[in-house]
């Protein structure tokens, strides 16, 4: 019954969050306008259970939301972003903390699931010389010094942890560079190759779906940077505290996508650097809808010729085995899907 009552609660919660976000998109906009963004959530999270089938209607609805909220931001936002001082001079990168690989499992990574574990040990495995550290509730304060309003909107809920997530990571790479990967990637390559010697790093595949306004340009569970180029994500961390010193609700799940979007927008460098990134990892996505299937190492090995970082859920259960046939995901539980 609690968590039941839990379930309904958030429910409820992102209900009352997303016909607040709708009225705050009308007041900047229209109302026809943001009814659309609306449609267009409610189509995301119809793809999100049907396997992400992207039919055209469906298509050209993501796209004018995209639209639409872009608009918003510059209506609500564009004088921040304009006046913004771009090229301030960033502190000197401490020596001992760039080039580190930066994931964070807030709970303790003794506490994680199974699936994350093992993606953990794929990405220490694949690290070459650089160091992985894993940002927790408890150390997170040795890395980034979150001002006090952050903190107590933390406290009080305003601010998830998925907020408190995305905020980090700019934060990690604005002070000191390196690479960012959510913790359910399953790396199988170097990721000195990957994600390294490049002045901005994501994974990318252009003609991506289209419910991010990234649409595969970019990803936000994959960022980086050498510590030179810190000072684009010193404007994206900016950027995402003056959202939320603010607000008290999020406007859009993907909040972070449109900041970044809109940094390329206003400073030319911003958008260079990312269209230098070299499509990558095209079948990011491939894997954990075939975990629960039977091992096929023929279809293994083609799934990763090009692709060496999968991204993973832990939100879902999968078989170890079928049929009395080991799953993809029996053979990552048991260290072997490398």
């Amino acid at each position: 019954m609690v968590a039941g009552h839990n379930s309904l609660k958030r429910i409820t919660h992102r209900i009352y969050e997303e016909l607040r976000a709708t009225r705050a998109i009308a007041a900047q906009t229209s109302w026809s306008d943001a009814l659309e963004t609306f449609r267009a959530k409610c189509d995301i999270q119809v793809m999100n259970r049907n396997g992400f089938k992207e039919p055209p209607a469906v298509r050209d609805r993501l796209i004018r939301k995209h639209e639409i909220m872009l608009d918003y931001f510059e209506k609500r936002y564009g004088a921040f972003y304009r006046n913004y001082d771009y090229d301030a001079p960033l502190p000197p990168a401490d020596p001992d903390m760039t080039g580190r690989i930066w994931l964070c499992w807030w709970q303790g990574i003794e506490n994680a699931p199974e699936i994350v574990k093992r993606c953990v040990e794929s990405i220490q495995r694949n690290a070459g010389d650089h160091e992985v550290t894993i940002i927790t509730e408890k150390n997170v304060e040795q890395y980034v010094k979150f001002p006090q309003w952050v903190k107590d909107k933390r406290s009080r809920g305003v601010m998830s942890l998925t907020h408190y997530s995305d905020l980090l990571r700019l934060c990690l790479l604005a002070d000191y560079g390196g690479t960012w990967l959510d913790a359910t990637f399953l790396c199988t390559g170097d990721l000195e190759q990957i994600a390294f010697g490049k002045p901005v790093f994501s994974i990318k595949r252009p003609g991506y779906l289209h419910c991010s306004v990234a649409q595969g340009y970019f990803a936000n569970y994959s960022l980086g940077c050498d510590k030179t180029n810190r000072w684009i994500f010193r404007a994206l961390r900016d950027f995402y505290l003056h959202y939320w010193q603010n607000n008290d609700y999020l406007i859009d799940y993907l909040l972070t996508d449109y900041l970044i979007v809109l940094a390329q927008r206003h400073d030319s460098r911003i958008a260079e650097a990312f269209a230098a990134i070299k499509p990558n990892n095209p079948r990011c996505d491939d894997l954990w809808i075939k975990l629960g299937d039977k091992f096929d190492e023929n279809e293994w090995q083609t799934l990763k010729a090009h692709t060496s970082l999968f991204k993973l859920t832990w939100k879902q259960e999968y078989p170890k085995t079928v049929n009395n046939e080991t799953t993809y995901y029996g053979v990552l539980l048991n260290g072997n899907l490398k």
